[in-house]
């Protein structure tokens, strides 16, 4: 009679301080907001971590690529606007109409124009990043620290092109004629140098699209992992709670009928 009252003691001891200490920990899940995890947990949290953030600086990468095309593109549409208006110019001044005078008079605002491509080349710049300058912009785009792959977006060569139509004179038809022909050529370079930054812009989106998915689904795995459910915690926590009492009424019970034993030997 005493080895069973023995025995069943000491499997009541051992769930009341198994409930206990469940109860303990769940309190603390619910006050933390979440999972108090094993090491194996910890590990696999800590890793997906680090590759959620590192997509997450992919994004980063590819947004600050995107502003300094963004700008490059804004730059470009004013230079081609100009470069449209000076053709306009040029054809006007080759006409057997007009003046010497009104020629020069053309070749003063067409130089000023040529002048403002050039500014504009220069100015198109984010934390010294210039794509109009004939800098190339090299965005890395993956988490391996391979650098690879890296995204390179090269640049339109706005200081050349400027270059050339500044050396224009459409003082002269002769002169207005050949800059027509300089200038058909030198949109047609814009063009193709916008064309390109669309091309890199939407690439790179779409880099940058896959990435932030990436991050977005290990970031769920990792809450997944980690969050609670409050209410369904809750609800555990008054089932232990009511296990305790439960093992707290047996205690009790175990501990009256140990008493009747006693009694015995006395």
């Amino acid at each position: 009679m005493n080895n069973v009252i023995t025995g069943l003691a000491a499997t009541l001891s051992t769930s009341v301080n198994d409930t206990q200490s469940e109860i303990v920990k769940t309190q603390t899940d619910l006050a933390a907001g979440k999972k108090t995890l094993n090491p194996a947990e910890t590990g696999v949290v800590t890793r997906l971590s680090a590759q959620s953030s590192a997509y997450a600086t992919v994004v980063q990468n590819v947004t600050a690529a995107q502003n300094v095309i963004n700008v490059a593109q804004s730059g470009m549409t004013s230079i081609v606007d100009i470069m449209v208006q000076m053709k306009n110019m040029a054809v006007q001044a080759s006409s057997v109409g007009l003046s010497d005078t009104d020629r020069a008079s053309l070749q003063v605002t067409f130089y000023n124009l040529a002048l403002q491509v050039a500014s504009l080349g220069t100015s198109a710049a984010v934390n010294g990043n210039n794509l109009l300058n004939g800098t190339t912009l090299s965005v890395t785009t993956d988490i391996t620290g391979n650098n690879s792959p890296t995204t390179t977006i090269g640049p339109v060569d706005v200081a050349t092109t400027a270059t050339t139509i500044a050396a224009l004179d459409i003082s002269t038809t002769t002169g207005a004629s050949a800059a027509l022909l300089s200038l058909t050529t030198e949109i047609n370079t814009m063009s193709s140098g916008q064309a390109s930054l669309m091309a890199s812009s939407v690439a790179l989106g779409a880099q940058g699209t896959n990435a932030q998915k990436l991050s977005d689904g290990l970031s769920k795995v990792i809450d997944s992992i980690q969050n609670i459910d409050p209410t369904k915690l809750q609800a555990y926590l008054q089932n232990l709670n009511t296990q305790q009492s439960v093992d707290y009424y047996l205690v009790s019970q175990m501990n009256t009928e140990a008493a009747a034993v006693l009694t015995i030997f006395r």
